[in-house]
């Protein structure tokens, strides 16, 4: 999958949303499964590695994918329990919708100025 241009999501988004949707497919993307290197996966998606790791870390802050440091991204067993989920993680994906809402706002007053 190529990034699409036209899409107005940035692409690190994109590519999560991709990886989100073949990770709720399951295949090779089942619970447990390695992910791809950030360097495969950056070539696939012909896009920067620093790009994958901005979409690695939104599926993981949502608890999609967990990582071992140094070593992998795996697809996490979504009937383990989100209980003990790091309080830091969740505050920063808060912060980060709340950054996005207030941009998609800006956007539309803007688009909304010109009338």
């Amino acid at each position: 999958m190529a990034i699409n241009a036209n899409d107005p999501r940035p692409p690190y988004q994109q590519v999560a949303s991709d990886l989100r949707r073949r990770i709720r497919e399951g295949g090779a993307y089942a619970p447990g499964n390695r992910l791809p290197s950030i360097r495969a996966l950056a070539k696939e998606y012909e896009i920067s590695p620093q790009t994958v790791q901005n979409a690695l870390r939104e599926l993981r802050q949502e608890g999609l994918v967990i990582s071992q440091q140094g070593r992998a991204f795996f697809v996490r067993d979504a009937g383990k329990a989100l209980g003990d989920a790091d309080p830091a993680a969740v505050a920063d994906r808060l912060a980060q919708v709340e950054r996005e809402l207030r941009e998609l706002q800006t956007r539309v007053a803007s688009l909304e100025a010109r009338g």
